[in-house]
């Protein structure tokens, strides 16, 4: 998988199998005798939510092994595959999929990711996992100019959305949202402050299959609510849908936030981009998380030091995220925000694009 220096980590996904109908000719003769109902080929099986939820790891696996043949398995032949905020094109089509996902393999020999949270309705699914691997190969970026190899490690969640086919066993499209200003980071290629490189694996991903109870569908109206809320400039109003024991996990910056700093972050926001809003894409839930993906928008007309802007650069952003918000009575108790912020640096002018 190629990768932007200046934007996301790409890692690859998808499932297995499709029925094939077999028609028998006979030349002369007698006309072939007709198979009776019974004899007939039986109908392709329609994947329960568990055994999407089941798929989806298998294809995982099969990526982290490097059994190539059943991880092409897992994909639609007319895929699209996109590394959201990365400055490449998406990727269109099986063998375009399966070129990224083996460069990819090639800047990092070793890389793996480990499951921490599996989502799963209808034909959705999200997932969040910790990506590790070791940089022995340039990393391309977006300009064509390649980055040497630093063998240096990185480790850092990403996510993942895939939409699947009717029977649940293809991929039929996916994005990546992952920051490459971390990954930058993690290599000693920028001095900007980021996360430390995440070790460590968990024995099995949380699952969660959406139910579509009342329970759920009451979380993804209080997370509209709140996006309204903050679509108003309403910094209280958003607040007031967080715990008290809140972690904001934005995956841009160097440590998880608490309510209170989280609560000054929004108000920061505004003041950056006083026509700031938030653009859903879809929404849903599953048990208690609900999942959103989206749009940032907004003018940069005022300050915002915490990410290195002193003088407002006047320019306009329309940046791609996905939030994943882990609800308890009625409240917000774990959020993880996921985008690439060098995407919006370089929408900024404060990158070369």
């Amino acid at each position: 998988m190629c990768v932007d220096p200046r934007s996301s980590v790409r890692a690859r996904v998808a499932l297995a199998s499709a029925a094939i109908a077999v028609t028998v000719l006979a030349c002369g003769g007698a006309p072939p005798k007709r198979e009776s109902a019974s004899e007939a080929p039986p109908a392709a099986k329609v994947l329960t939510a568990s055994e999407r939820a089941a798929w989806y790891q298998e294809c995982r696996a099969r990526f982290n092994d490097r059994s190539w043949d059943q991880f092409r398995a897992c994909y639609a032949d007319t895929v699209q595959s996109a590394h959201v905020g990365s400055g490449h094109p998406a990727a269109m089509g099986i063998e375009a999929a399966m070129a990224v996902s083996r460069g990819f393999v090639e800047t990092f020999p070793d890389l793996k990711g480990a499951g921490q949270l599996v989502l799963v309705n209808g034909d959705a699914i999200v997932g969040i996992y910790a990506l590790n691997g070791t940089h022995e190969g340039a990393l391309l970026g977006p300009d064509g100019q390649a980055v040497p190899a630093t063998g240096k490690p990185i480790g850092l969640l990403q996510a993942h959305r895939i939409r699947m086919d009717a029977m649940g066993s293809k991929v039929v499209e996916e994005e990546f949202y992952s920051d490459s200003g971390t990954i930058m980071a993690q290599l000693g290629l920028s001095p900007a402050p980021a996360r430390p490189v995440a070790t460590g694996e968990p024995a099995a991903p949380t699952v969660v299959l959406a139910a579509g109870t009342p329970a759920e569908l009451s979380n993804v109206d209080r997370l509209r609510a709140q996006m309204a809320a903050y679509n108003s400039h309403d910094a209280k109003g958003v607040d007031a849908f967080n715990a008290p024991d809140l972690v904001f996990h934005d995956m841009t910056m160097a440590a998880d936030q608490n309510a209170k700093e989280s609560l000054a972050g929004t108000r920061d926001m505004f003041k950056a981009f006083p026509d700031a809003k938030l653009v859903p894409l879809s929404a849903w839930g599953a048990g208690s998380y609900v999942v959103v993906a989206g749009r940032f928008e907004g003018t940069n007309t005022g300050p915002m030091p915490a990410v290195g802007i002193k003088k407002p650069t006047g320019k306009p952003v329309s940046v791609r995220y996905l939030d994943i918000a882990r609800w308890e009575n009625g409240k917000i108790k774990e959020e993880w925000l996921f985008y690439d912020g060098t995407a919006m640096a370089r929408q900024l002018g404060l990158l070369r694009k």
